[in-house]
């Protein structure tokens, strides 16, 4: 085909006028000089120039004597050979036409020019695009880049130019039409950079909304979804949709959004359309919502948002309260709001925060709701001041059950009397359920552990938290029916079934995200006092890892550390411990239900010599038992607490009062009976008087009710106040099997008066060259045993016994008996002090022998 050059010009010049990538430019301009048309496939986006690319080579043919064919449809079809078909908008075409060029094509009888779209979805037209790139490769069209709009300008771009350039690529995206338009409002070939683009712009927003307006309904929704937010998680259409977006011309690839289509979406974006597009899944992140509506409210979003942030708050708190946020400001009702972004605060452990939104609820004129109450009650429990939460409801007058049992729960933690009696709303019909059940439950069994009889209402504690977990409910309360269960199987002796009802609460999330910590919290205090420490350290570093306690759990949390470290550490840990914990001890105002913390820390005070820094809690809680009327359950474990705490001061007349007030409970409290007993022996060894079957029987006693560290400490006690070999043996014997970590040493001479006997380092910070098997065996050599005795004594053989010793020897370097028992005191001593003793020991070992005899038998 010959082409004249006056018809290659005006082609040539046609093409001039079309930003187009120089690649695509090359390709187009090698086929019109060609002497013969072959295969091409034109391949762009919508407004790319795909149409006038083909018109222009449509043009060109026909000057160059050639007799094109623009097909429509296969009826167009030419039948003789050599024919050449141009074909725009191949997309377009039924897969019958395209079947068609395509056998035509692959006969040889026809030469195929075509445009289509980027990734067609019809298989038949991939086929006949794949058969025409075997010819030659398609002419891409869609986006330029820098040097296509340089070539375009056919000028030598200034610095100032290129940077007005890449600012108009940058707000185009690089898509042609786009960049095209913006050249045309440019004005100028090459500027010296101070136009203004931003009128540019925005000038170009009508002509981007109208293509918006002429897609597809569903595939203009997904386009300004993700012009709106393009982190938003769409639907499976997400795919499809990006790639529609694409070929329209709107999107880059990938679905990336181009800025002057998404600022054109934006300014032209209503409060309806955004909620047709919230309402449609297609726009979710609560942050552009708040964006988008530009400081403007409308009701229906912030229903529509409320709505969700509902739905959301059972899974994701987070995502509830970005949402509650967003409805704020999309102009909902601030008292809708306020206890929903309380809950939300709740449900993230942000005890301040949930407190100051259902603040503003309460100052309001309007009687708050029952939910409010609950809320404002649990904010203070948690706050530690679990009389405020009582206050609140004292306030409020709750009417529904639920909320009068809380009642209850913040009243007995107060001190206060039965909100029974108050007056009650009338009796409507209801259906029961699990959360309404087990409140009932919790009332009736809490009521129980009150009264003077001996009903203790665990069955009814134990069945309450099963509902309770059973329920789902995560509402805020004063205390979880779970810890209440626990405490009272607690302070019945009965450790094993309060660790049985907190692993089922922990196991089935009792109370949702917020009441783990303090779930795990009283985990670890349970398996702390059953002499399974490396469970309750794991508990503790559970409760206590990657999130800051409430004051109130920091307390139980500080109660744990203290209990763990005053059981299996050296004495000189303690003090540190201590000071750290003072600060949680503070800040709380002790309740019911933290008797039993106070108590270690009672005990651990009066260890380090600083008793005074409990007394006014201790008063406290001796005020809130006798506002219940001293019920003899809850106030045991003080009590014991207290006796110990008196031993350490050296206090008579203290321990006195506790083991009296034991013995009084012990009509009513089977523990108490227990303890009573442990506090009448521990007395007598105090004083001297050692009975070894009084002082197994009673060690043995308190290690069945859950105090086997305590009963292990009263024998090894024991055993530090006999000169009886056999019987220093027994006790010690008795003391290593209650608490297995413990170890004890003889008396240094007859009848001085050691005190209890330290606790071993632990294991990881020994610095002691004898193995602790060593040490024991080492112990008993001191007391003078055959190896037979040390045999009888630890178990194991006589033959065991003596190789025990003869390493025992090789180790310490000693040369003979005398400087082997040398040796082993020094050691044991070293062992036993660690390698930082305190500055002077403790007081329970100064000063019993003078102060503690005059303590008369009970």
């Amino acid at each position: 085909m010959s082409i004249s050059n006056t018809s290659s010009d005006a082609a040539h010049g046609d093409l001039e006028s079309l930003l187009l990538p120089r690649v695509a430019r090359g390709l187009l301009d090698a086929f019109v000089a060609a002497a013969d048309p072959t295969p091409l496939a034109v391949v762009g986006t919508a407004g790319s120039g795909k149409s006038r690319v083909l018109r222009h080579l449509f043009t060109a043919l026909r000057a160059a004597g050639a007799s094109p064919v623009a097909l429509t449809h296969l009826a167009d079809l030419p039948s003789r050979q050599g024919s050449v078909i141009v074909v725009d908008d191949a997309h377009l075409l039924d897969d019958a036409t395209l079947s068609a060029l395509t056998e035509r094509l692959r006969a040889g009888t026809a030469t195929v020019i075509l445009s289509t779209r980027p990734d067609p979805e019809s298989a038949t037209l991939r086929a006949l695009v794949d058969d025409i790139e075997r010819h030659q490769p398609p002419a891409l069209l869609g986006h330029v880049s820098m040097a296509d709009v340089a070539a375009h300008l056919d000028g030598e771009a200034t610095e100032a130019a290129r940077a007005c350039i890449a600012r108009l690529l940058e707000a185009t995206g690089g898509l042609a039409w786009l960049t095209a338009e913006a050249l045309m409002l440019h004005g100028e070939a090459l500027c010296d950079g101070r136009c203004d683009h931003d009128e540019i712009a925005q000038s170009l927003y009508d002509l981007v909304s109208h293509r918006i307006d002429s897609l597809d309904p569903s595939l203009r929704l997904a386009v300004e979804a993700l012009c709106l937010d393009e982190s938003s998680a769409l639907d499976v259409s997400a795919g499809p949709a990006c790639a529609a977006g694409y070929d329209a011309g709107l999107l880059q690839r990938g679905g990336r959004t181009v800025p002057l289509v998404r600022d054109a979406v934006r300014a032209r974006l209503t409060a309806d359309r955004l909620l047709e597009l919230y309402s449609a899944r297609l726009v979710r992140d609560a942050a552009s919502i708040q964006a988008l509506l530009g400081g403007a409210t409308d009701a229906r979003v912030a229903s529509a948002l409320l709505a969700d942030g509902d739905r959301e708050l059972p899974r994701d708190p987070a995502k509830a309260a970005e949402l509650f946020e967003a409805a704020d400001r999309a102009g909902a009702s601030p008292r809708s709001l306020a206890l929903r972004r309380a809950r939300a605060a709740w449900a993230l452990g942000d005890v301040d925060a949930a407190g100051s939104f259902v603040d503003r609820l309460l100052a309001g004129d309007d009687a708050p709701g029952d939910e409010a109450l609950d809320m404002a009650a649990a904010v203070w429990a948690t706050r530690g001041d679990m009389d405020l939460g009582a206050r609140v409801y004292a306030g409020g007058m709750p009417t529904t059950p639920e909320s009068r049992a809380k009642w209850l729960i913040a009243a007995a933690g107060a001190g206060h009397a039965d909100p029974a009696d108050a007056p009650a709303p009338a009796a409507t019909r209801t259906i029961p359920t699990a959360h309404g059940v087990s409140l009932e439950l919790l009332s009736r069994g809490l009521r129980a552990t009150l009264d003077t009889d001996d009903h203790h209402g665990l069955q009814d504690l134990v069945r309450a938290s099963e509902m309770y977990t059973a329920s789902g409910s995560d509402a805020p309360l004063p205390e979880l029916p779970a810890v209440i269960a626990a405490l009272v199987a607690l302070h019945l002796g009965e450790a094993a079934v309060a660790q049985r009802v907190l692993d089922a609460a922990v196991a089935g999330h009792q109370g949702g995200a917020w009441a783990a910590p303090r779930l795990l919290l009283w985990r670890a205090w349970v398996a702390m006092q059953r002499e399974h420490h490396a469970e309750a350290e794991k508990a503790l570093r559970a409760a206590t890892s990657g999130r800051t306690l409430a004051v109130r759990d920091r307390l139980i949390a500080d109660a744990v550390e203290l209990a763990l470290v005053r059981r299996n550490g050296q004495p000189s840990e303690l003090a540190p411990v201590w000071q750290r914990a003072q600060d949680s001890l503070l800040r709380v105002q002790v309740d019911l239900f933290t008797l039993i913390p106070l108590g270690e820390f009672a005990v651990a005070a009066a260890r380090v010599g600083e008793f005074g820094a409990v007394r006014s809690q201790l008063a406290q809680a001796e005020r809130i038992l006798s506002g219940l009327g001293q019920p003899a359950l809850w106030a045991t474990s003080l009590q014991w607490s207290g006796l110990h705490a008196s031993i350490l001061l050296g206090s008579p007349e203290e321990l006195t009062v506790h083991a009296r007030a034991l013995r009084s409970a012990a009509e009513r409290s089977p523990l108490a009976a227990r303890l009573a007993r442990a506090g009448r022996v521990w007395t007598d060894v105090l004083t001297g008087a050692v009975d070894a079957d009084a002082i197994e029987e009673a060690a043995e006693g308190l290690a069945a009710c859950g105090f086997a560290w305590d009963g292990a400490r009263l024998a090894s006690h024991g055993a530090s106040k006999s000169t009886d070999r056999r019987v220093i043996a027994r006790l010690l014997a008795c003391a290593r099997q209650l608490h297995p970590r413990e170890r004890v040493e003889a008396p240094a001479a007859a009848g001085a008066d050691t005190g209890p006997i330290p606790l071993p380092p632990r294991a990881a910070e020994s610095t002691g060259i004898l193995s602790d098997r060593e040490r024991e065996v080492a112990a008993l050599v001191l007391q003078g045993k055959t190896y037979a005795e040390i045999g009888e004594t630890i178990f194991i053989s006589p033959r065991t016994a003596e190789h025990h010793i003869a390493r025992i020897r090789r180790r310490l370097g000693a040369t003979s008996r005398s400087d082997l028992m040398a040796r082993l005191r020094m050691a044991l001593d070293d062992d036993a002090h660690g390698a930082e003793p305190p500055s002077e020991p403790p007081v329970e070992a100064r000063r019993p022998a003078r102060v503690l005899a005059s303590v008369k038998p009970l």
